[in-house]
């Protein structure tokens, strides 16, 4: 076999032994051909067919071992490809939460391949065999990092191609797209304080005690910045940013007066919108006496009495760069490298923010 495009030979024997190895020409523990006899085979120097082998290793498909050769991994195992790709959300497709879905689809239909969606309640008790015999990957996202891990270890484990959205796990090789939470954060308060708003709170539903890796908490990241790039020192505490709609906002008008807050910027949409009722039920008027800025730009944002100014995710860009990872990550399950895609997010103004009040 005659290799005659320099640039290519090692590419090209990589190719061939990372496709007999998913095809099962080579199984697992099954030792590869050596340095010279690859050279022979492919009339290359033992230069390029040790790099076509160390590269096989560099993505976790086969072990090195001085003085007796390279062998597949015992780990390893083979699955047929079924053309089929899970999507796992905490909300049902049709509810207008995030249209991840359409962003997914652009990327598998000229691969002819198929996308089935659930929730995450319906996902709870899938083991990984379950996973493997029906799909060829999993778009993850979950609702609850840490009480999800043991099932993100066991994907982890047995090399299961996987890409997470809207988490990220650090310190785990997990392939992740997420929005930039924080300069979300970031651009909701800014825009707050240019309109001369100073006393700016951050109204949380999630828990920003517990965890430091979670999309509110980067959002409230965001928000310390912007009060501390302009020398503002009023800021709502991680405590209180959620204890505040513990009650059903039972505390938050008299908290708001206490501290003359002209301004909320709240975790997310469906949260801005149960505020919006709860303030118009008791005779507080957006804008005109609070501002308040959501996260997400979910469809109810633009028909909500007022309109509400929020920062716009791009869930189908964050659909599509998922399901391009999960690709790359189906051709190199073994990879120990996981990359990590920041999508920006944009300011969507609309009636929900006037210039300073008074509470």
């Amino acid at each position: 076999m005659l290799l005659t495009t320099n640039a290519n030979k090692y590419l090209q024997i990589f190719e061939t032994l990372k496709s007999q190895i998913w095809t099962g020409e080579y199984v697992a523990g099954q030792q590869l051909p050596s340095e010279n006899e690859l050279a022979k085979t492919y009339q290359v120097s033992r230069i390029t067919s040790k790099r076509a082998l160390q590269e096989l290793a560099d993505i976790g498909l086969v072990e090195r071992h001085q003085g007796s050769g390279t062998f597949v991994r015992r780990a390893f195992k083979h699955y047929p490809r079924t053309n089929q790709l899970l999507l796992v959300i905490p909300f049902a497709s049709e509810s207008g939460l995030g249209d991840y879905i359409t962003g997914v689809k652009e990327i598998l239909a000229p691969l002819q391949q198929s996308l089935v969606v659930i929730e995450n309640k319906d996902f709870t008790f899938t083991t990984v065999a379950d996973l493997a015999t029906q799909y060829d990957g999993l778009i993850y996202y979950p609702q609850n990092l840490a009480a999800e891990l043991p099932q993100i270890n066991q994907l982890l484990l047995h090399h299961f191609p996987f890409v997470l959205i809207d988490k990220t796990a650090t310190n785990l090789p997990v392939p992740s797209v997420v929005s930039d939470n924080t300069q979300g954060g970031y651009l909701a308060t800014n825009t707050l304080i240019e309109a001369g708003h100073q006393n700016i709170a951050f109204l949380a539903q999630s828990d920003l005690t517990t965890t430091l890796n979670s999309s509110a908490t980067y959002r409230y990241f965001g928000y310390i910045q912007a009060l501390g790039e302009h020398d503002l020192t009023f800021a709502t505490t991680p405590h209180s940013a959620t204890a505040l709609t513990s009650d059903h906002f039972a505390d938050l008008l008299p908290a708001l007066r206490q501290n003359n807050v002209t301004a909320l910027v709240c975790e997310h949409d469906i949260l801005a919108l149960q505020l919006l009722t709860f303030l118009t039920a008791h005779n507080v008027k957006v804008p005109e006496t609070l501002s308040v800025i959501g996260f997400d730009n979910i469809a109810q944002t633009a028909t909500s009495q007022p309109q509400l100014t929020t920062i716009m995710q791009n869930f189908c860009e964050i659909g599509r760069q998922a399901a391009r990872l999960l690709q790359t990550r189906m051709a190199n399950p073994y990879d120990p490298k996981a990359a990590q895609i920041t999508v920006p997010v944009e300011l969507m103004a609309r009636l929900s923010v006037n210039p300073e009040p008074t509470i």
